[in-house]
């Protein structure tokens, strides 16, 4: 594009320099006139990415994305459109005009997106889960074959179709990526730069009823490309080599396959167990499929169910050591055996209900509270309780 011109349709115009402009909007009279016209549709921009140069580390790209009503009546309660910053973790509102100027000796315009005007009321943009059910459900019972001899998990029958209400265990444990980069100021204050990257690496899933209870039927390892800074085996039980297909004895399988049978699980209406699922959730990015939550009520956390109001959170440890007389994570975690102990504590907090309702629950958290404070919340090495 050279100085001004207009694009083909004869309505937008290009102005070219220094500075970039693109023309956002149009007046409800010419573009009614547009769309009368035989064959013709309007566009708007919804969506930029530029280029931000910089000589020294190369550059980086950032999103501008207009965010339409349907999140902010969900969030705020309020109908409006607003245009977001996208840049790495950062994220906040601009005005409009900052999303579609560009000055090409610093910020050079990569992507520009366009959404028909209209599109919502004109087209049913209801959409089902694109995947393969029938290939999901091959995976997950797998009774042919078997991928590794020493697997760590038993595939579902087919008598064990997920069923909404059924009780499925979860847990996950991730690696790092990258280390966080911070910064120490001279009064001893830490300000973070970058905060460290994590990635999900492992993905268990136990049966909560059946013959089969407390086995697992997904335990997949997922392979990344990605070099890992630190596998934080003392915490995730993950070893060098664990995630690499040519060479691990573990499930190593693609995050898309894994994704997809979590999916498969969520719409089968199962509900998860597991302790403090929050973090795991956003990590493993499960809010996002499909760009649907996972039910609340399809999740079950045994961090709040064993928490005073306004009081800490007890670990998983400690309160299978109070409650199951377990002892549990010795050297390193395994997801199978958190898992397992997720379930066995969420039957716990049924007993204690069924047997004094909500009143006897808090009783009995008073009296784990005063034992953790007395012990510093350290599970003893001896039987004592």
């Amino acid at each position: 594009v050279e100085n001004r011109s207009p694009c083909l349709c004869g309505i937008e115009t290009v102005y070219s320099s220094l500075m970039l402009l693109f023309n956002m909007h149009y007046p409800d009279s010419q573009g009614d006139a547009a769309e009368q016209a035989e064959g013709a549709s309007l566009y708007d921009l919804v969506a930029t990415v530029p280029h931000i140069l910089d000589a020294g580390a190369g550059g980086n790209l950032v999103a501008h994305i207009k965010v339409g009503e349907t999140y902010h009546q969900r969030k705020e309660g309020v109908s409006r459109q607003q245009w977001y910053l996208f840049n790495d973790f950062l994220i906040e509102p601009i005005e409009q005009t900052e999303a579609a100027q560009f000055d090409v000796s610093w910020k050079v315009p990569a992507i520009l997106c366009y959404a028909k005007r209209n599109y919502h009321t004109k087209y049913d943009l209801r959409s089902e889960c694109q995947h393969n059910q029938s290939e999901v459900k091959s995976d997950l019972y797998r009774t042919e074959k078997q991928s590794k001899t020493d697997a760590t998990f038993i595939p579902l029958t087919v008598s064990e179709m997920p069923q909404a209400g059924d009780l499925v265990g979860l847990d996950a444990e991730f690696v790092k990526l990258s280390e966080e980069e911070a910064v120490l100021h001279s009064d001893g204050t830490k300000s973070t730069i970058t905060p460290s990257q994590m990635s999900v690496a492992r993905i268990t899933c136990v049966r909560g009823q059946g013959p089969n209870e407390g086995f697992p039927f997904i335990d997949d390892y997922i392979s990344t490309q990605e070099q890992v800074v630190d596998y934080l085996t003392k915490y995730s039980g993950i070893e060098p080599g664990d995630l690499d297909a040519t060479v691990s004895s573990k499930d190593v399988t693609t995050l898309k396959s894994t994704y997809l049978k979590l999916r498969f699980l969520i719409d089968a209406g199962v509900r998860f167990v597991g302790h403090g699922r929050q973090n795991d959730f956003r990590v493993i990015n499960l809010v996002f499929i499909s760009f649907k939550d996972v039910p609340k009520d399809q999740v079950i956390d045994t961090v709040h169910l064993f928490r005073l109001p306004y009081k800490r959170m007890i670990s998983r440890k400690f309160l299978a050591w109070y409650f199951l007389g377990l002892n549990i994570q010795g050297e390193t975690h395994d997801s199978t055996e958190d898992s397992c102990t997720a379930l066995k504590l969420y039957r716990k907090y049924l007993e204690l209900y069924q047997e004094g309702g909500n009143h006897y629950v808090t009783k009995v958290l008073y009296e784990v509270y005063d034992k953790g404070f007395q012990l510093n919340w350290k599970v003893p090495d001896s039987d004592m309780r």
